[in-house]
């Protein structure tokens, strides 16, 4: 399972990668927010984000189931074909959180 502070991954700026070696997994967690807080903030959102693990070097097709609770800042991610998951916390305020403004009652 994956438990991940995104902001630990970016830089001082908060708008990519804080190191070269991060810049695609920086990529797949800005989507799942993108993704995530776009159907919380009741917007359109973009494609469903696609699983990005290759168990036994073979890539998994899946694609990410993911829930949002706003009033604890986590998103949580599910692959339901390899059964990988994950936590991403430190996203509220980013420039990939679209709920940014919207009430959190939802």
């Amino acid at each position: 399972m994956w438990v991940i502070n995104i902001r630990h991954w970016l830089n001082v700026a908060g708008t990519k990668a804080g190191v070269p070696q991060l810049r695609n997994k920086v990529k797949k967690m800005t989507e799942i927010i993108t993704y995530a807080t776009s159907i919380y903030a009741g917007v359109k959102e973009p494609a469903i984000p696609k699983c990005w693990r290759r168990p036994k070097r073979k890539p998994c097709n899946g694609k990410l189931d993911t829930s949002l609770d706003h009033k604890e800042a986590v998103i949580n991610f599910y692959c339901p074909k390899c059964q990988d998951e994950g936590i991403i916390t430190g996203w509220k305020g980013l420039i990939w959180d679209i709920s940014n403004g919207v009430d959190s009652q939802n």
